[in-house]
């Protein structure tokens, strides 16, 4: 299933706004092959994740968002199959309401063209 909704969170502070989603994607480790991964929320600054796969705290990675180009990070923490990861650089707030609108429709938004 794919939702996209906002998260309020009372003391807990944040960077930016956090939207709850469940949304399949890809991670690379760098130095590794890529691995499924679906994502559980997402920010302009990153993302919680659930994996089988055992990711380890301060790996680099490029994470692979549906209609989006390759986005890296680092895994900020790791546990019981869960993480969650902060992007080297944020996500341009425009691109964010993009990819959380498209999830909500129920599709993946286009990539934009090049140009």
């Amino acid at each position: 299933m794919i939702v996209a909704i906002k998260i309020e969170e009372e003391g807990e502070p944040r960077r930016a706004e956090r939207f709850g989603t469940s949304t399949d994607a890809k991670m690379r480790p760098f130095r590794s092959g890529t691995e499924p991964i679906r994502i559980i929320d997402i920010s302009t600054h990153g993302c919680g994740f659930e994996s089988r796969w055992p990711f380890r705290e301060a790996m680099m990675a490029l994470l692979y968002l549906p209609g989006l180009e390759p986005w890296a990070a680092t895994i900020k923490w790791w546990e019981d199959g869960r993480g969650g990861v902060e992007f080297l650089r944020p996500l341009h707030p425009a691109v964010l309401d993009r990819f959380v609108a498209g999830i909500a429709a129920g599709s993946p938004p286009p990539r934009p063209a090049l140009g």
